[in-house]
Parts: C-alpha cells; sequence; structure tokens
C-alpha cells in the first residue's frame, strides 16, 4: 500500500469504526505496519496515528485480554 492508497483508507467516509472490523486478520496486521511505517516519516498523513491507535485497539479486541480467558 503506497502513501496515496493510505490516504484514501484514511479519508474514506465509512471511516475506522466500520472499516477496520471488517478486516481479515492479516489485512489488518498489513495495514497497521502500513500505518506504523507512515508515522515514522517526516510528513505522515493526517490521521494515521488515530487510525493507527484505533488498529491496534482492533488487534487487541480480536487476541483479547487475559482476564477474558481467565473468566470464561
Amino acid at each position: 500500500m503506497n502513501q496515496a492508497d493510505l490516504s484514501r483508507l484514511i479519508h474514506d467516509p465509512l471511516g475506522p469504526e466500520k472499516i477496520l472490523p471488517s478486516l481479515a486478520a492479516e489485512d489488518l496486521a498489513n495495514l497497521l505496519d502500513t500505518l506504523f511505517q507512515n508515522l515514522d516519516t517526516p510528513t505522515p498523513v493526517f490521521g494515521a496515528q488515530v487510525w493507527y491507535e484505533l488498529g491496534v485497539e482492533e488487534s487487541a479486541r480480536r487476541i483479547g485480554s487475559p482476564e477474558d480467558e481467565q473468566t470464561a
């Protein structure tokens, strides 16, 4: 995914709340990697940090916390 593709995704009207949960695990991991690399540039795409943080939350939600497993 290049910077133009990333920018289009970040500015998609559906937003991260709809898009991130719909991604397959591998696609979410790839997006997080792309976002992380973008944030490490002098001029990251506007909104990339929010998407990265929400993507990390989505990834953690899918994995679940150890507390969730103990109470199940």
